[in-house]
């Protein structure tokens, strides 16, 4: 009887933590489709007819750059918060 519940116990712990890492790949997978979409939008901006200033493709550039890090890390809180941060640069209206 002992076995069982210990095999059970085993079984059970063994499943949960592929179910773990199954939504930690999914939350990786939406980080990546999240970094594609801003940075889609900006290159759409810096091909557009008011291209951002040097600065602000720079900074921007770099924020994606970090966001790419830390998705591929596995670190999404800390991925979509710096995409945000990108996001708000490129989507506000030029100047």
């Amino acid at each position: 009887m002992r076995k069982r519940i210990v095999t059970g116990a085993c079984f059970l712990l063994l499943m949960g933590g592929a179910a773990y890492a199954q939504d930690d790949q999914a939350g990786v997978d939406a980080c990546t489709e999240e970094l594609a979409r801003v940075e889609g939008l900006f290159h759409d901006k810096i091909e557009g007819a008011n291209p951002p200033d040097e600065a602000a493709v720079e900074k921007t550039s770099m924020l994606l750059d970090e966001a790419d890090a830390l998705c591929t890390e596995g670190n999404v809180a800390e991925a979509n918060k710096t995409l945000a941060a990108a996001a708000k640069l490129v989507t506000a209206p030029d100047q």
